[in-house]
């Protein structure tokens, strides 16, 4: 009997997941409304603070996006739907900056290629991730 209680509701529990658009323990997709607006800030990449290093998300508009990479400013178009988010950039400006934050800036530009899933937090910080541990934090520009 205790077995056959565990079974419905192990089956119970798999057909909710099934009917959901995303896999039960993942957050809801970000939607482009939610990313546009005055700009992102990124406070912390792939795990570490990204100091005074002023790296920025601009969503402009459906489908651009655009910031300073801690040295340089880039330009990028995104892809997003309700299972996927992707990110191509284009171009890059060629400033040359102290080490630090040319790695820092590749390190970014890497990161924001990998991304494949985006959501707003309980604190309403933007976190992207990708495979690998990719993630990139930021919080909204005042």
């Amino acid at each position: 009997m205790q077995t056959l209680k565990l079974s419905l509701l192990a089956g119970a529990a798999l057909t909710l997941a099934a009917c959901s658009s995303h896999p039960a323990g993942t957050d809801t997709m970000v939607t482009s409304e939610q990313l546009q607006g005055s700009a992102w800030q990124v406070q912390r990449l792939n795990g570490d603070h990204v100091g005074d290093a002023l790296i920025t998300l601009n969503f402009h508009e459906p489908g651009r996006l655009a910031g300073k990479a801690a040295c340089n400013n880039y330009m990028a178009s995104y892809t997003l739907d309700e299972d996927t988010f992707s990110v191509k950039t284009g171009g890059v400006t060629m400033m040359a900056c102290p080490q630090p934050l040319m790695a820092l800036e590749q390190q970014f530009l890497t990161a924001l290629e990998d991304v494949t899933a985006g959501d707003i937090n309980e604190d309403g910080r933007l976190v992207l991730r990708g495979a690998d541990q990719v993630q990139i934090e930021a919080t909204r520009q005042p």
